[in-house]
C-alpha cells in the first residue's frame, strides 16, 4: 500500500527526474564496471550516490517536488559534464558525457519556464562547446573528432526545442479552455490582474455573462447544440472586441470579459453592442475596478451584479 500511495503522489516532473537520475546511475555503473582504467572513479561513485540518492527522495516527494530541486539537479549534471568533457586522455568517459546531452536539454524544454531554460540551455551549449573546442581529442586529427562534437550539440538543442514544444502545449492547455479558446478562470485572473497593474485598477471595468437556456438546449438538442452556442458566441465576441480585451470561460455557460481602460459607461455600451450582434440571449453583470481591489474581488462584484439581474425580471442591471 505505501508504494501505491507513492506512485499515486508522483506527477510528470517527478517521474522524468526519478527515470532520468535511474538511467545517469546505470550509465555510472556501467563506467565503473568497465571503464577500469580511469583516474576519477571516486567522482563517479560520488555521483552515482547522489543519483540514487536523489532518484529515492524525487520519489518520496512526489508532486510535491518543488522545481527548483531539478534546478540543482541541472547545475550538478551541467559542472559534471564540462569536466568529463574536458578529459583530454579518457575518449570513452567523453563520449558518455555527449551521449546525456539529451536528458538534461529535454527536461530543461519540458520543465522549466523559458525565461529561465532558454538562457540554461544557451549557457550549457556555449560552455560544451568551448570545453569541447579546446579538448585535443575533437581536434581533427583526434580520436572523436569534429563531427561527434557538433552531433552533441545539435542533438542537445533538438531535445530541448521538443520538450519546448510540450511546454508551450502544456501551458495553452491549463490556460485555454479547449472547447471555446478562451482563458480558463486562473489565466483570466492572472491576465486582469496584470491589466490592473498596468493601467490602474479604476480603469478597467468587467462583464460577467450567464448564457440563457442553455441547459434547455442542451437537454433538448443536445450538448453539441450547447457547444456550438458558446462557440459561435465567443468567436463573435473576439471579432467585436479589441485585442486587449480578455475573455475567460468560469465553467458551464458562464463567462467574463474584462475591457482594460473602459469606464462603465463605455463598458455598458460595449455590452449593448454584443447583446444585439447575438443570435443568443444571455443575462450580464457590469461593473468597473476599484482602487486597491484584486482580480478576485473585483470577479466576485461583477458574479454578484449578474445574479441580482438573473433575480430580476429579464432587466440587464449595471452596477
Amino acid at each position: 500500500m505505501g508504494l501505491r500511495r507513492a506512485v499515486l503522489r508522483q506527477n510528470a516532473h517527478s517521474w522524468y527526474l526519478t527515470v532520468v537520475q535511474i538511467l545517469l546511475g546505470l550509465t555510472l555503473v556501467i563506467d565503473l564496471v568497465f571503464h577500469r582504467d580511469m583516474s576519477n572513479r571516486w567522482l563517479l561513485w560520488l555521483l552515482l550516490v547522489v543519483c540514487v540518492g536523489g532518484a529515492c527522495l524525487v520519489f518520496i516527494w512526489g508532486a510535491q517536488l518543488p522545481v527548483a530541486v531539478g534546478l540543482v539537479g541541472v547545475a550538478v549534471f551541467l559542472t559534471a559534464q564540462c569536466y568529463f568533457l574536458s578529459l583530454a586522455d579518457d575518449a570513452q568517459s567523453v563520449l558518455s558525457s555527449v551521449q546525456e546531452f539529451p536528458l538534461v536539454a529535454f527536461y530543461l524544454g519540458w520543465f522549466i519556464r523559458p525565461r529561465w531554460a532558454i538562457p540554461l540551455i544557451g549557457l550549457g551549449t556555449l560552455f560544451f562547446g568551448a570545453v569541447m573546442a579546446f579538448n585535443p581529442l575533437f581536434f581533427p586529427e583526434g580520436k572523436l573528432g569534429p563531427p561527434i562534437a557538433v552531433h552533441g550539440l545539435l542533438v542537445l538543442l533538438f531535445c530541448f526545442f521538443a520538450g519546448s514544444f510540450l511546454w508551450h502545449r502544456n501551458a495553452r492547455a491549463a490556460s485555454t479552455d479547449l472547447l471555446t479558446g478562451v482563458r480558463t478562470r486562473a489565466a483570466f485572473l492572472s491576465d486582469l490582474e496584470a491589466r490592473m497593474r498596468s493601467r490602474g485598477a479604476n480603469r478597467v471595468s468587467v462583464i460577467a455573462v450567464d448564457f440563457d437556456g442553455l441547459k434547455q438546449i442542451n437537454d433538448t438538442q443536445g450538448h453539441a447544440a450547447g457547444d456550438r452556442v458558446l462557440q459561435e458566441t465567443t468567436h463573435q465576441w473576439r471579432q467585436l472586441l479589441r485585442s486587449e480585451d480578455i475573455i475567460g470561460r468560469l465553467g458551464g455557460g458562464e463567462f467574463v470579459i474584462a475591457l482594460p481602460g473602459a469606464t462603465l459607461r463605455s463598458a455598458r455600451e460595449i455590452d449593448d453592442r454584443l447583446r444585439a450582434a447575438s443570435p443568443f440571449a444571455w443575462s450580464s453583470g457590469v461593473t468597473v475596478a476599484r482602487t486597491g481591489e484584486s482580480a478576485e474581488h473585483l470577479l466576485n462584484r461583477a458574479d454578484a451584479e449578474l445574479y441580482k439581474v438573473k433575480r430580476k425580471t429579464g432587466r440587464r442591471y449595471v452596477g
